[in-house]
């Protein structure tokens, strides 16, 4: 019968294997104490040192609340630790100035912050017992306002109760560019056109329309006022006033004739001559062909949506 062989353990191979095993257990626990320390070490650095005492802010989104009012409500100006800032009591802060809408503070990695600052719109301007005022997108007017008021804004004049409103509601509905180029707006209302008003543009040509329509129509006012023929300096060869109340049309002045104590806007329109129809002409053309490439731009659009959608179908 076969011996069976038990094989010899090797002792001075364990220890060996056992040696190696340990160094390297305490080598890689060192390691972990070193990178805990140096961990420790820069979190007190960060902590205690001037590192994280915020420096600046970075600020976005601000039009008519300056830099230096927003740095002022985040009081900073003694550089605290930016781990303890009370960002939100700081976004509370701002956001009790009339012109803010919303603030957003981000705290940077080490001691930078960002100020996402969203304003409410100043769409017009009005006089509050001789002081001009601003006007925001709600309808409220800011009788406190110290802030420097926007010279893109428009002028109101004469708007009271449901009139004020619509007015309001109109020039919020226009775009920044059209509302920059009305001067001021001033309510006319006659017997038979309680909505009808004025407007003075600031290239100095007069529009008349009504408060419900106007914001629709003025949207087209840069292709009308190019379309009217001009001097060298920019003003009207012709002199006269763009009736946007009914339609659209060019009025020349030599054709109107003033009502006795009436205001301008309620000038009575003396229909039927050449030059009259000739402007109107000139103005309604202009008016066609606006009206046709925006279409044109429309149909290519959909045109364009169709197309997509059906390459996306046949893959």
């Amino acid at each position: 019968m076969t011996e069976n062989k038990v094989p010899r353990i090797d002792n001075e191979y364990l220890k060996e294997k056992r040696k190696k095993q340990l160094v390297k257990r305490r080598r890689r626990q060192r390691y972990i104490v070193i990178v805990l320390l140096i961990v420790v070490i820069l979190i007190l650095l960060y902590m205690f040192t001037p590192i994280s005492k915020i420096k600046d802010a970075e600020i976005h989104g601000n039009h008519y609340i300056s830099d230096q009012e927003i740095i002022k409500a985040l009081k900073i100006d003694n550089h605290p630790r930016i781990y303890a800032y009370a960002a939100s009591d700081a976004e509370q802060r701002i956001e009790k100035e009339d012109l803010v809408d919303s603030v957003s503070i981000h705290k940077g990695l080490f001691n930078h912050l960002t100020v996402d600052v969203k304003e409410h719109e100043i769409i017009g301007v009005t006089s509050e017992k001789s002081k001009t005022v601003p006007i925001i997108e709600s309808g409220k007017v800011l009788k406190d306002f110290k802030g420097e008021i926007p010279n893109e804004a428009p002028y109101l004049e004469g708007f009271k109760g449901d009139d004020k409103t619509d007015i309001i509601t109109a020039l919020h509905k226009m775009d920044r560019t059209t509302r920059g180029q009305i001067s001021e707006i001033v309510s006319t209302p006659q017997k038979n056109q309680p909505d009808l008003i004025k407007l003075y543009m600031r290239d100095g040509i007069e529009v008349v329309g009504k408060i419900k329509t106007i914001a629709d129509k003025l949207k087209y006012y840069p292709s009308m006022s190019q379309a009217l023929e001009k001097d060298e300096s920019g003003h009207l060869k012709k002199s006269g006033f763009i009736d946007l109340s009914v339609g659209a049309t060019f009025i020349p002045y030599e054709n109107v004739k003033n009502e006795k104590g009436s205001s301008a806007s309620a000038k009575e329109v003396q229909s039927g001559t050449a030059i009259e129809d000739e402007a109107k002409d000139d103005l309604q053309k202009a008016l066609n062909k606006i009206k046709d490439d925006k279409d044109d731009k429309d149909n290519k659009d959909n045109n364009d949506n169709k197309e997509t959608k059906d390459n996306q179908k046949d893959s």
